[in-house]
C-alpha cells in the first residue's frame, strides 16, 4: 500500500488552483518591521489578477499603524486578519508572511500534523512598492523556482506538490533577493500583479 501523503495547508491549496505553485523561503532574510506606509484602506483595482489575492469587487484591506491586516468581503461582516511585517533590500520592499499569518488569512484552524513538510520558520515573500497611492503586489515565480532545480540549484527544492523551498541562512537569502531578479514577476502597470489602491475617507462603508 502507499503511504499517503501529507494534506497541503488549506491555504496552499487555495493558492495552487490559480497559481502554477508556490515558492517558500526557509526563513525571513531580515529583521521584520512595520512599514507604515501601509497604513490606510486599500482597494482592489480593476484589471489586476485578482485570483492571486484573496479580495474581490466590493471588497477592501484595512492596513492599522501596526500592519494588522483585516480583509473585508463585501457585505460581510466578518473579517480575516494576519500581521504583515517586512523589510526593505537595496531599495525594494518586501513582507515576509509566516504560517501563522497564512493560517490567519485563510482561517486554516486544523492542527498541525499532515500538513506540508516546511520548516516552522518558512515564510512567503511577497514584493510590493507603492506609486501614487497604488500599491502593487509581485509573487515569486514558481516556474522560475522549477527551472533552478532543474539546472542543479541545490538550495531550491520541491517541498510538496507544487510547493518550492528557497533555503538558506538569512545572509544567503539577501545575497539571492539581490542578485536573482527573475526570482518575482516585475512590476510593470499592463501586468497582472495585485495591484490596490488607497481609498479616501469619503470611500468608507
Amino acid at each position: 500500500m502507499t503511504a499517503r501523503r501529507p494534506l497541503l495547508p488549506l491555504w496552499l491549496a487555495l493558492l495552487l488552483p490559480v497559481l502554477p505553485g508556490c515558492v517558500m523561503f526557509e526563513r525571513a532574510p531580515a529583521e521584520l518591521a512595520c512599514d507604515p506606509a501601509l497604513a490606510g484602506r486599500w482597494l482592489p483595482l480593476p484589471g489586476a489578477d485578482a485570483e492571486k489575492m484573496p479580495l474581490g469587487a466590493g471588497d477592501y484591506a484595512e492596513i492599522d499603524a501596526q500592519c494588522q491586516v483585516s480583509l473585508v468581503e463585501h457585505g460581510n461582516a466578518s473579517r480575516s486578519k494576519f500581521r504583515a511585517l517586512g523589510f526593505e533590500l537595496d531599495g525594494q520592499r518586501y513582507l515576509a508572511l509566516g504560517q501563522d499569518d497564512m493560517r490567519d488569512l485563510f482561517e486554516d484552524n486544523r492542527p498541525a500534523e499532515g500538513k506540508a513538510r516546511l520548516p516552522a520558520t518558512s515564510v512567503l515573500l511577497l514584493k510590493y512598492r507603492i506609486s501614487d497611492d497604488v500599491l502593487e503586489v509581485s509573487l515569486p515565480r514558481a516556474s522560475h523556482a522549477l527551472e533552478s532545480i532543474r539546472q542543479g540549484d541545490r538550495s531550491v527544492r520541491e517541498a510538496d506538490t507544487m510547493v518550492y523551498l528557497v533555503e538558506g541562512d538569512a545572509a544567503a537569502l539577501r545575497q539571492r533577493l539581490a542578485g536573482d531578479p527573475g526570482l518575482f514577476d516585475p512590476f510593470d502597470p499592463a501586468s497582472r500583479n495585485p495591484r490596490l489602491r488607497r481609498a479616501g475617507t469619503e470611500a468608507a462603508p
